[in-house]
């Protein structure tokens, strides 16, 4: 309940700080678990990448987020998952992995940290990547424009989902990694 009282209030939000508008939503699937992997310059970008969505998204979030009261109780009530990035990975892996067998879709960042520098993407690193051929879920990537200024239209473009190989090896992740990097590029340039 909490979780669609947030997603309106956000749209409010939005539109109060220019304005939003979405591309491609008929890229994003409707039964089945997929990550939404987006670029990411602003806190605002896995409301951004969720108000888009008619499903309900999770989120992995750092979890030091989670060290605020406040800010702990919102975030878990929009489905939000505290993951300590200098912890055990395979404990990140799995929980996230666990959220997509039960049917969640997630939005995650493969850049890992907000880009604050000129280029449009920094590195990816390659957990979207496992995380997909892992629970043998598609990847839609996301392109956001214009999260960063805060009094300006934002934009969210939903890509074409990408399959997960089958193989879950260290050059299947690299080329998969690449692909989404590739294909986040396209939808923010064009």
């Amino acid at each position: 309940m909490f979780y669609k009282f947030a997603w309106y209030l956000c749209r409010i939000i939005a539109f109060f700080l220019g304005g939003i508008s979405f591309k491609n939503r008929e890229n994003i699937p409707k039964n089945i678990p997929f990550i939404a992997a987006g670029n990411h310059r602003s806190s605002l970008d896995p409301f951004l990448i969720g108000l888009g969505m008619k499903r309900q998204m999770a989120f992995v979030a750092k979890d030091t987020l989670f060290d605020i009261p406040i800010i702990k109780n919102m975030l878990l009530w929009v489905n939000a998952n505290p993951i300590d990035r200098s912890g055990n990975p395979k404990v990140v892996i799995e929980k996230t992995v666990e959220l997509l067998l039960k049917g969640k879709p997630i939005a995650i960042f493969p850049e890992g940290t907000r880009n604050q520098g000129e280029e449009p993407l920094i590195d990816f690193k390659k957990g979207a990547a496992l995380l997909a051929i892992e629970a043998g879920v598609p990847i839609v990537p996301v392109g956001i424009k214009n999260s960063n200024k805060i009094f300006s239209k934002k934009t969210v473009i939903y890509g074409k989902p990408i399959m997960p190989p089958k193989e879950n090896d260290k050059n299947s992740r690299a080329a998969l990694t690449k692909t989404l990097r590739e294909e986040i590029l396209k939808l923010l340039i064009n």
